[in-house]
């Protein structure tokens, strides 16, 4: 028999592995402002999962940020999910804190931060359980030095209460401004990080349409309470809330048709801010006047995978144009 035949009967009996499923995703956003300035970010990912023999499945990312390169690997199954590498530098602390009371941890340039490290989370008959360590080396490298942190989180739900616990061993990320940790504000918008030793308690419990959050942490010696309340009649949608700084915040919505909505927050200290939002087709249209007095205004045109933006900044009277293509 033909020697080539031979190979290719043998090849075909012999078993071919699973080849996992890929997904590629990215960006290039380009704006042009009347200042003359042009700025180009690009962003690039991939992301690998597979269902493993035994049930479990393995799951993989890349992403290319500008000049920054992170990626993590995780396997999730009955026990949990374990994930290495690139992680959100305060992702267990932050599920115990339910009460709301330690601010995230963030840069003043680039929000929420990550880190190198390990995170593990489980639930089981109603607890959760998060726990993670932040490596001692910086998720960019070089002389980036980030301080080695523990991290443990836990809730338990029963009865529409939920309790939860959080500890960290050191601060969160070391490049983050943690002065102002723990300050909370409406919408749970909060500054600041998680510190070195540093411990939380809160308790959440929803009432149909009104929701109580309190919580207290080692550094603040306040307890952190909020009440919030929000119900929709026919077009209106109304959204209320109370803390213990005495700070009210009032937003409402309304829908005077299909393509136009008017939409409005008040706070404490009587500082408004207005927006209308118009959509017809692909286009989309908005102006808003701000609580410093100034009106920003946007239209943007939705070409599927291509985003085109005319935008005015009323605070600094910037006019840009951003060209966005997506894959």
């Amino acid at each position: 028999m033909n020697k080539t035949l031979i190979a290719l009967a043998i090849t075909a009996a012999l078993p071919v592995a699973a080849q996992a499923d890929m997904t590629l995703s990215g960006s290039v956003e380009t704006t042009y402002k009347n200042t003359g300035i042009i700025t180009t970010d690009a962003a690039f990912g991939l992301t690998t999962s597979e269902v493993l023999a035994n049930g479990m499945t393995a799951t993989a990312s890349l992403n290319v940020l500008g000049s920054e390169t992170q990626g993590s690997a995780s396997l999730a199954g009955d026990f949990g999910t374990l994930t290495a590498g690139e992680i959100d530098a305060d992702a267990a602390f932050q599920m115990g804190d339910v009460g709301a009371a330690v601010g995230n941890t963030e840069d003043a340039d680039e929000g929420d931060t990550t880190v190198s490290g390990v995170h593990f989370t489980t639930t089981q008959a109603g607890l959760s359980l998060a726990a993670q360590v932040n490596a001692s080396t910086g998720a960019a490298g070089g002389t980036a030095v980030e301080t080695r942190s523990t991290q443990l989180g836990a809730t338990y739900d029963f009865n529409g209460i939920t309790v939860g616990y959080a500890y960290a061993s050191d601060d969160a990320n070391s490049g983050a401004d943690a002065s102002t940790s723990g300050t909370t504000v409406l919408d749970n918008d909060t500054i600041g990080g998680v510190n070195e030793n540093m411990t939380a308690f809160g308790v959440s419990y929803t009432m149909g349409d009104i929701t109580l959050t309190a919580g207290k942490d080692s550094v603040d010696t306040d307890t952190d309470f909020n009440v919030t309340y929000s119900t929709s009649m026919d077009a209106l949608t109304v959204k209320g809330q109370y803390n213990n700084d005495r700070e009210i915040q009032i937003d409402l919505a309304y829908a005077l048709s299909d393509s136009l909505t008017l939409s409005s927050e008040i706070d404490t200290d009587k500082t408004t801010t207005l927006v209308a939002a118009y959509t017809s087709g692909d286009m989309t249209a908005k102006v808003s006047k701000t609580d410093d007095g100034t009106t920003d205004a946007s239209v943007g045109l939705d070409f599927g995978n291509a985003d085109l933006t005319l935008a005015r900044n009323g605070g600094d009277a910037d006019t840009s144009i951003t060209y966005k293509v997506s894959f």
